[in-house]
């Protein structure tokens, strides 16, 4: 609320009284300004930040337009000049109070805002399917080639997979997002990127080592990153369990996309570092139970050989005699 509409308002109760509105300049619309960030979560801000703020203005407002016109009620005199001055300020004294709003970041258009949203829900969905046909592809070579080699064959598809994957995907918000100059846009490529390559090796970590389960603990991992990623509501108007959402990717993604897209407040340093974290991290951890579950697979499929030999020889062993007989 800006300073001096108290004085405005009492001014207009003695313009009324007085008979003179000749200097009277106020507007309602100037009395308060609502300043919001629309780009940090169009649902949230929309939805359930906006309407009780507007609410609580047309309460107040409604309130002091009765204080008002008991004023100039009970202090007036009813002359005829008192009467064309207060259907003058009729406006005024009906709706005293109103607001002007200043959106800092836009988010327009809608397309830009599900680019943001379920748009990594796909990407998400889309680096699953590549995941699990790469492992299938590259299952078959442990015992063949070196246990190190299948890995580094693994994090190479990996990263060209996030970069064409992200490429088509960034190419597809181009469309909608106003992208007038290149740098923006390889910004925003390079972080979906990010997002995809980390979004694989979260993915590649679970199938390799939980195996059938890896789809049930997937599901389950994708709902809690859902529910506290800022879909739809934001983490401060959940309940404090819905705050681990600061720790997990799929809330970094959505956060440092509409960075990108709108440019509205975010910490992109934090997001771009949860991300890395998660990245190097999970492939750390996915290298040394990769390399052990691999040594093992080899192990057994040596040892699947070696006994297939043994068979052979004794088949071979016993049909000698009889050749001879």
């Amino acid at each position: 609320m800006h300073a001096g509409v108290s004085d405005n308002l009492t001014q207009i109760v003695q313009s009324i009284l007085n008979g003179n509105t000749s200097q009277i300049s106020y507007r309602p619309s100037s009395a308060v300004t609502i300043v919001y960030d629309q780009g940090r979560n169009f649902n949230t801000v929309n939805g359930y930040v906006l309407p009780p703020i507007v609410a609580a203005i047309a309460v107040a407002s409604a309130q002091l337009s009765v204080y008002l016109q008991t004023q100039a009620v009970q202090y007036s005199n009813a002359t005829l000049t008192n009467v064309i001055a207060a259907i003058s300020l009729s406006n005024i004294t009906h709706s005293p109070i109103s607001y002007t709003s200043m959106n800092t970041h836009i988010a327009t258009p809608y397309g830009s805002v599900l680019a943001t949203t379920l748009g990594y829900l796909f990407l998400w969905l889309i680096m699953l399917s590549l995941v699990g046909v790469a492992v299938r592809i590259t299952q078959p070579l442990a015992g063949k080639i070196k246990i190190i080699d299948v890995v580094f064959i693994r994090i190479i598809n990996t990263i060209f997979n996030g970069l064409i994957i992200s490429l088509i995907y960034s190419l597809c918000v181009l469309w909608f997002a106003d992208f007038n100059q290149p740098v923006p846009f390889i910004r925003f490529w390079l972080f979906n990127w990010l997002a995809a390559m980390t979004f694989t090796v979260i993915i590649g970590l679970f199938v390799i080592n939980l195996g059938v389960l890896a789809q049930m603990a997937l599901i389950l991992f994708l709902i809690v990153n859902l529910a506290a990623s800022t879909n739809n509501i934001a983490i401060q108007l959940q309940n404090r369990f819905y705050r681990v959402g600061y720790g997990l990717p799929l809330y970094h993604c959505f956060n440092g996309g509409r960075h990108l897209l709108f440019g509205s407040y975010t910490k992109l340093n934090e997001d771009l570092g949860v991300l890395f974290a998660y990245y190097f991290g999970t492939i750390i951890f996915t290298i040394l139970t990769g390399v052990y579950r691999m040594h093992k697979q080899e192990k057994q499929i040596l040892e699947l050989n070696r006994q297939n030999a043994l068979k052979e020889n004794n088949i071979k062993m016993q049909n000698v005699p009889n050749k001879e007989n």
